[in-house]
């Protein structure tokens, strides 16, 4: 029984002495990312956990965090006025996420936060809002190891969709699409929205019709809330926008997409009661379809207004040319000429 015993030890040790290797691979590989966050690069890596790990470990010397979706995700540094800014973007999907990575983030009095709320995570109907993706403590599986990184004069590329596709997530935790901005728009997905109008049709995935709101989801909300409030955070809401051609189909009476309206009015009572700044950018027309990569992401140019109408200070020389900016065009065709 001793010997039984012992061999467990050490057995355990063993793995205990494994298990630490690893985790410290793991983080000197994210301290050489860190090193390299004054030069331009794109992380695109194969494991969504990879995401995770980049971002948590990426800049804490921020005074203004985005946090939501990928329909948060094309908000860049360049717009603000502050250049103390990290985009957390694509790595929750629930509120309940949400919570919980705002916890994590540690923010301190007077900073910001921005926060993109789906609609359909509101929505009883849709079964996925309850999904959590994001997890902070867990065992640093060495996924960060399986990328390739290709160093492209002053750009890194980190990742094999980032060295195809010259796409990922900048230096400040917004997304570039890359590759797609010179490809012929009838390869693209949702071409003409022709996906998310399907998806309509169907009362599929993000689309699913409803007509009672999650309460629970609200819930959370409050909590968020009322937590930011007591460690003296600012805090803007915002629901992202749709194409005005899919707002025109979801408002047709063949469907029944109720709830948006009812949540969205609750959210807005909400920052209302704590004090706090929110708008609803479901039909924002103030664009026309030909400024949506589909039917539910909006381009830069959308990003950028929105800023303007949550009244967060911008930066008034951004280069606001449509869809891209003429440095990271400049790049991307050069890329793709070798």
């Amino acid at each position: 029984m001793k010997k039984f015993l012992l061999k467990i030890l050490i057995l355990s040790g063993i793995v205990c002495v494994i298990v630490k290797s690893i985790e410290t691979i793991v983080d000197n590989r994210l301290v050489f990312y860190s090193s390299i966050s004054n030069e331009k690069t794109y992380f695109n890596p194969k494991h969504f956990e990879s995401i995770i790990q980049y971002k948590l470990f990426q800049n804490r010397n921020r005074n203004i965090s985005i946090i939501g979706s990928s329909r948060t995700a094309g908000f860049e540094k360049e717009m603000f006025h502050s250049k103390n800014i990290y985009n957390y973007s694509m790595i929750i999907n629930s509120i309940e996420d949400m919570y919980n990575l705002i916890v994590d983030i540690d923010l301190k009095e007077n900073d910001t936060l921005i926060i993109g709320l789906d609609q359909w995570n509101f929505n009883k109907n849709h079964l996925s809002r309850l999904e959590s993706r994001y997890k902070s403590k867990y065992f640093k599986l060495p996924f960060l190891l399986f990328d390739d990184i290709e160093k492209q004069k002053d750009i890194y590329l980190i990742g094999e969709k980032a060295i195809n596709n010259f796409s990922g997530f900048r230096n400040d935790g917004s997304y570039f699409y890359g590759k797609r901005y010179i490809t012929d728009e009838k390869d693209l997905y949702d071409f003409l929205f022709k996906d998310s109008f399907d998806l309509i049709e169907k009362g599929e995935w993000i689309f699913n019709y409803g007509s009672e709101v999650d309460l629970n989801q609200i819930n959370i909300i409050e909590s968020i809330l009322k937590y930011c409030k007591m460690n003296k955070v600012i805090v803007y809401g915002f629901s992202p926008p749709f194409a005005p051609s899919i707002v025109k189909k979801m408002n047709s009476s063949k469907y029944d997409y109720s709830y948006i309206d009812k949540s969205t009015k609750i959210i807005e009572q909400l920052f209302l009661k704590h004090k706090f700044y929110y708008k609803n950018f479901t039909n924002y027309n103030f664009f026309n379809d030909s400024f949506y990569l589909d039917g539910f992401h909006p381009n830069r140019n959308i990003y950028y207004k929105i800023l303007k109408d949550l009244n967060i200070p911008v930066n008034t020389n951004f280069d606001n040319t449509y869809n891209i900016n003429q440095n990271e065009l400049k790049l991307l065709t050069k890329y793709f000429s070798n």
